[in-house]
């Protein structure tokens, strides 16, 4: 029972992470945000819905066949529900933190190479009730293309890990919990298309 109610509460914390994106080129000057919603599957009360905004300021303009491209920097923020801090209040947790590994494939003609990024959820205080925000940060490795043309980077599928913890620091009784995500069918997950030459 306790589980089950700390479960839906970590579904809406999904923020972690959800999901870091690429990198590409030798110049790094685009921008690009995608709406995306996870079905989170958890032990106790089965797949929960996470709805995501990825962001990132510094992807690349374009790439180069065969040289490395820079990492990028990602955000990934999502909405904590008032059912959600309800429940984390309940646990006794005053603070969230984990992280999110997400998959994040790339496609470069007729090559897909499934890359991995990390995200960092900081230490975000839970308020007495309502809704609050919860942001992940982290970077997307550099990666060689091999195809003139384009290249696609969607987002794909993510492994939350979460710790919510007691005015003390200490984890609550519930320790930290790992959550396989995936993407919903039928959205759209092309996060960014640029050329390579």
């Amino acid at each position: 029972m306790k589980t089950g109610l700390f479960a839906r509460a970590a579904a809406c914390v999904l923020a972690t992470g959800a999901l870091s994106v690429a990198t590409a080129g030798t110049s790094s000057a685009a921008t690009a945000e995608l709406n995306i919603t996870y079905s989170c599957n958890f032990s106790i009360i089965g797949a929960q819905d996470m709805p995501t905004t990825v962001s990132s300021a510094d992807l690349p303009d374009s790439a180069t066949v065969g040289v490395p491209t820079a990492e990028s920097h990602t955000t990934v923020k999502s909405t904590v529900s008032e059912d959600a801090t309800t429940t984390l209040n309940w646990l006794g947790a005053k603070s969230v933190d984990g992280t999110m590994t997400s998959n994040v494939p790339v496609t470069n003609g007729s090559a897909t190479q499934t890359l991995t990024s990390v995200s960092t959820i900081p230490y975000t205080p839970v308020p007495s009730g309502g809704t609050f925000d919860v942001t992940a940060t982290g970077t997307f490795p550099a990666m060689t293309l091999a195809n003139a043309g384009t290249a696609t980077i969607s987002l794909g599928n993510a492994t939350l890990k979460l710790t919510p913890r007691q005015a003390d620091g200490s984890p609550t009784w519930l320790g930290t919990i790992t959550v396989p995500c995936t993407v919903k069918a039928g959205q759209n997950t092309a996060f960014y298309t640029f050329p390579v030459a």
